[in-house]
């Protein structure tokens, strides 16, 4: 069935972008839903987000448990939370299921429900077509989007944090699991904007620098009138090419605008940037994604 993929892939390549609608099923979609429910259920307040500080050291060293937890959490099941939603001892202003921005970084690999997901056969075979010949899953994120205060994020490209040598090599598989509306936060993207390289890179700071990464570059002023929204229904897939520019605006609606997604690296012929904050690790090399 190569041949009525063509056109899809043409349009992929020209974009740097494809909507699969109903790609996953509303039961598959509903078993993540659950699953991350429990996980949240079991949830530990991290250590970095509970004490009441005072000094300005402890400040810092508040700030470096935070850039620690953050590094450290490419082969581990991690929480981030929206701003404002703890207090400074660490106790939720509001519901803990609410106050979660993402879980990452090892979903993946480490929860049975997810780890399904990201190898479905469905998922293989659509890295087939796209004639990956070895892709390795590096990394992958649950975001709730919010209600109400689901932060914006703000225009980037992938390959700005999940550097590679050559360029083009990642691929981001992002999948709803409700339907992503204008209102609710859903993806905008600048059609094409995947063909000129990237602005600006993160990398791992200096051991001793006061933050854990440092940019390299500035994203330029894009021209918002350039984007163009993206809504999906639950169960859609948007195939995401490494370095084309999008963003999500603020969720102010009044349902949450939940998202698993995944990101692949070609493995043939890449070298993974050394400076990336996110790094394999002796306990998870990065998993190929083919069974």
């Amino acid at each position: 069935s190569g041949e009525e993929q063509s056109p899809r892939l043409f349009q992929f390549h020209k974009d740097g972008f494809l909507v699969l609608e109903q790609f996953f099923s509303a039961e598959e979609c509903d078993s993540m839903r659950s699953q991350i429910q429990r996980i949240v259920a079991g949830m530990e307040v991290p250590p970095h987000c509970r004490t009441a500080f005072s000094t300005r050291e402890e400040e810092q060293l508040q700030a470096q448990g935070s850039s620690d937890y953050f590094l450290t959490s490419g082969d581990k099941i991690r929480f981030f939370f929206e701003k404002g939603v703890l207090d400074e001892k660490g106790n939720f202003l509001i519901p803990k299921e609410k106050s979660i921005s993402k879980i990452g970084h090892a979903l993946h690999a480490y929860d049975p429900v997810f780890k399904q997901i990201t190898h479905s056969p469905k998922v293989q075979e659509l890295g087939r077509k796209l004639g990956l010949e070895k892709p390795v899953v590096v990394q992958s994120m649950y975001i709730f989007k919010q209600p109400g205060i689901g932060g914006e994020v703000t225009p980037h490209q992938d390959a700005t944090f999940l550097h590679t040598e050559p360029l083009g090599r990642i691929l981001g598989f992002w999948i709803a699991l409700e339907d992503a509306t204008q209102e609710n936060g859903c993806l905008w993207f600048i059609p094409g904007s995947h063909t000129n390289g990237i602005a600006r890179r993160m990398v791992r700071a200096a051991p001793g620098a006061s933050t854990c990464v440092e940019f390299v570059g500035s994203e330029p002023a894009y021209d918002d009138k350039q984007f163009i929204p993206l809504p999906i229904n639950k169960g859609g897939l948007i195939l995401i090419h490494g370095e084309v520019v999008h963003k999500s605006e603020l969720n102010s609606s009044e349902s949450s605008r939940h998202v698993f997604t995944f990101h692949v690296m070609e493995a043939k012929g890449t070298t993974w940037s050394k400076e990336n904050w996110l790094q394999p690790t002796p306990e998870l090399p990065f998993p190929s994604l083919y069974t």
